[in-house]
């Protein structure tokens, strides 16, 4: 009975294992109203996304870098912007630095499930992975709700 108990453990254990192992992660960049789809693509930790935009108020370019941490989560690690103004912040991040033309802040580390906006075609410049573009504004609903998440499948 005992070696029976023993057996059925290690199968559960090898389907337990085969099962998760078979489980992706994809970054989804999605109409929040809709859920229709308009990019995915597989992610592991590590993958950079970035995301450029132009500041509504100070129409200044705006990036932010995103790492996809071990818990398949957006962290951001840096933003970088043209000057300072109405809602820019000035003391993000451990370090502080001016590199060609732009303030940047670095060593964030600020950990988000999901990347939310409101879509313009003209404010949305442009979306990367792994230094890659993957989306421009143009190429999405504009005054979309959109949501840029990772999901497991």
């Amino acid at each position: 009975m005992r070696l029976f108990i023993i057996i059925i453990g290690i199968l559960l254990f090898c389907i337990y294992f085969l099962v998760n192992r078979s489980q992706k992660h994809w970054l989804i960049i999605m109409d929040e109203a809709s859920q229709e789809k308009y990019y995915q693509v597989e992610v592991q930790p590590g993958d950079e996304v970035e995301f450029y935009w132009i500041h509504s108020v100070e129409h200044i370019s705006w990036i932010e870098l995103f790492t996809i941490d071990d818990s398949y989560e957006f962290l951001l690690q840096e933003i970088r912007f043209e000057g300072f103004g109405a809602g820019i912040p000035h003391d993000r991040g451990k370090e502080v630095k001016v590199e060609d033309g732009y303030i940047i802040m670095t060593d964030i580390e600020e950990k988000y499930p999901a990347y939310d906006w409101i879509n313009s075609h003209t404010a949305t410049e442009k979306i990367t992975f792994n230094g890659e573009k993957i989306a421009s504004g143009k190429d999405l609903p504009h005054h979309g709700y959109m949501k840029m998440v990772i999901q497991e499948r």
